[in-house]
């Protein structure tokens, strides 16, 4: 039998950030603060969202989107904050892993209620993509493509994200997959600004939107020239 890639033990949890593996120790740590304050900022951004009379489905979808970014965001710190912080930064990291389960949940429902939102249903998606037997290139359309390439690779990265698939791709063909993190990022990138396009969302929502986004840009650049001065021989 081929040996296993190694999985980090508990102990070091407070040495590296996201190592633990204890199932209660994550779900204490990691997926009860994140559900509790991924709820508070989408009532909070819902709140903050334009409304016409009474709630509609409608003011859930960017707000939806809005916390899976952020949660997307986060998953793209953890591995540069531990480089910076001259901690290990292992190929399995389940701080990030529950952070990305997280991240697929809120972009699976922001797909949804954003089907709703503009009016159509979950079955009628091909308005989104095809109009008059032409895939669409508008602003709406680009952020549809762009969105369900999006998903896909979320919904993607997800399955493969267990114990399992680690053992079973082992930790080169895993971490390989992962890296798809930053194809996601990109696309959700330019789904973000097309749709700031289409909503035409106020100057206070596209601040927020760069300003989350430049600092992800900037970790990741720092990261990378810590791992290239570690690396070098």
């Amino acid at each position: 039998m081929s040996p296993q890639p190694p999985i980090q033990s508990s102990n070091q949890t407070g040495r590296t950030l996201g190592t633990g593996r204890d199932l209660r120790r994550r779900v204490l740590l990691h997926h009860v603060p994140l559900a509790l304050a991924s709820v508070v900022a989408l009532v909070v951004l819902i709140g903050l969202s334009p409304s016409r009379g009474g709630f509609s489905i409608s003011q859930a979808a960017s707000p939806t989107g809005d916390v899976a970014l952020v949660l997307l965001a986060v998953t793209l710190l953890i591995g540069p904050a531990n480089l910076m912080l001259r901690r290990r930064n292992p190929v399995n990291n389940y701080l990030r892993r529950d952070v990305g389960t997280w991240t697929a949940i809120f972009s699976v429902v922001h797909v949804i209620v954003g089907f709703q939102g503009h009016g159509g249903s979950v079955f009628g998606f091909v308005d989104y993509f095809v109009a008059d037997g032409r895939p669409l290139t508008n602003s709406f359309g680009l952020g549809n493509w762009t969105g369900l390439a999006a998903t896909v690779i979320v919904v993607g990265l997800l399955v493969v994200s267990t114990d399992r698939y680690l053992r079973e791709l082992k930790a080169r063909h895993w971490k390989d997959l992962q890296r798809l993190n930053y194809t996601l990022f990109a696309l959700v990138l330019v789904h973000g600004v097309a749709y700031q396009v289409v909503e035409k969302r106020d100057v206070p929502f596209v601040l927020a939107f760069v300003a989350l986004l430049v600092p992800v840009v900037v970790v990741q650049l720092a990261g990378y020239r810590v791992r290239r001065a570690t690396t070098k021989p």
